[in-house]
Parts: structure tokens; C-alpha cells; sequence
């Protein structure tokens, strides 16, 4: 789904679960289920800022599918300022650019924000519900695969996290090692991810510690690292 940037370039809406397979077209980029403008809004879950030479250089935002990283502008000091005074986790809403980096023989792929705002769980509800819808489209359209089915397992996660007002469900521990599958790269899943995906479902940071570690205990998963979790 596209939304307008104040009629200036349209923006897309993609999942961090989609976005992680794209490929640079020299216009813009692509998935195996579409093609999009450079230009990406996201609202989801501001979990870590990293900092070199004592400035913030990227941000960690995720969404229920996966995450984003934003790579930061030192030039635009309004926001360093604005990221500097957000605390995580929080809710975010990022409008940015996407950018493919060249770095060592590897190209990463990461977001150049241009606005960074705080945010809350409706409007990321919303914009989880209004992308979903439009993956959804884009998946019917296409031929079957490996691909196909592991992304529609990440859009139905994602829908799972949108919750009505009201009691909130129990988190079984199926749920939280489907949480840590969708968010684990070749190391795992950030552990401070995975924490806060299960605080957006209600859940309080001990908690969630407590969860993890009784999961450990019973041999689901592992911590390879004292920062990533795996499934075993």
C-alpha cells in the first residue's frame, strides 16, 4: 500500500519480512511479490539505538515479521535530537528512504529516515492491518512457493499482534517461539526484540525474561550469545 508524502513521491508500506528480500532495480526496489518506491513509511516498535563516536548512527525498529534498520543522517541534527529523546520500547512512525550500502564485498539494506515521530498502539495497529491488506493482494497474485507460504505465515503473525480493546489473551509458548523464529536472523533473534514483541502483547519485561528462561529450561530454545535467542 502506497500513502501520500504531502503529494510529493508516494510512499510504501511493506512489512520489514518483505522487505529484507528486496533487490535494488536502479529506480527502486523490489520483492518477489512486488515493486516499490524508494521512498517507505513504517510505524512499529523503537527497541535499540546504536551509537558510534558518541552519536546515534542507527536505530532498531521492528514489526511483528521482522526488523528495520535505520541508518541516521549525522547532517540533520533536528533528528538526531528527536531520536536522542525517544525512549525504547516505544512506538514509532518513520517516513525514509531506502538505501542499499556497499560495506566490505556486502550490501546492506537499510532505511535513511527523514521524519521520526513517536507514536501509539492504534496507529500501529492501523498501519499493521492497512499493509497486511496489501501484501495480502500482492501474495494472491503470485505462483506458489517456499517464499509465498514463509511470508503468509509472517503477515498472519502480524495480524495475530493486532488486538482489541479489552482482556487480553494468554501467550502460549507457541506464540512466543513463532515470535523468535520470525525475528531470528543467521545469529537468532535479538533478545531485546523478542522482549519487547511480547511487552506490545501485554506482557511486562520480567515477565518476558521469565518466559524465555523457562523456555530455556525445557530445551524449546537457547541463548548462542548473551544477546540472541534460537530455537533449538
Amino acid at each position: 500500500m502506497d500513502t501520500q508524502n504531502n503529494g510529493l513521491l508516494p510512499a510504501s508500506c511493506i512489512f520489514a519480512g518483505e522487505l529484507i528480500h528486496a533487490v535494488d532495480t536502479g529506480t527502486g526496489f523490489s520483492t518477489p511479490f512486488g515493486i516499490f518506491s524508494p521512498k517507505i513509511f513504517l510505524i512499529g516498535t523503537f527497541t535499540e539505538k546504536i551509537q558510534r563516536d558518541g552519536k546515534i548512527s542507527s536505530l532498531r525498529v521492528s514489526d511483528p515479521t521482522g526488523v528495520f534498520s535505520c541508518s541516521m543522517n549525522w547532517q540533520n541534527t533536528t533528528l538526531l535530537k528527536t531520536a536522542d529523546e525517544i525512549d525504547a520500547p516505544s512506538f514509532v512512525a518513520v517516513l525514509g528512504t531506502v538505501r542499499f550500502r556497499k560495506y566490505a564485498g556486502r550490501t546492506f539494506l537499510e532505511i535513511v529516515p527523514e521524519t521520526i515521530a513517536p507514536s501509539n498502539r492504534e496507529a500501529r495497529d492501523s498501519w499493521i492491518l492497512s499493509t497486511a491488506e496489501s501484501a495480502i493482494s500482492r501474495l494472491e497474485k503470485s505462483p506458489a512457493s517456499d517464499s509465498r507460504k514463509e511470508f503468509a505465515g509472517k503477515i498472519s503473525a502480524a495480524l495475530s499482534a493486532v488486538r482489541p480493546a479489552g482482556p487480553k489473551e494468554e501467550i502460549t509458548n507457541e506464540t512466543i517461539l513463532e515470535i523468535i523464529s520470525a525475528l531470528s536472523e543467521k545469529k537468532g533473534a535479538k533478545i531485546l526484540d523478542v522482549i519487547s514483541r511480547l511487552q506490545s502483547l501485554g506482557l511486562d519485561e520480567s515477565s518476558a525474561k521469565m518466559r524465555l528462561g523457562i523456555l530455556m529450561e525445557e530445551g524449546e530454545c537457547y541463548t548462542p550469545t548473551t544477546e540472541f535467542i534460537k530455537i533449538a
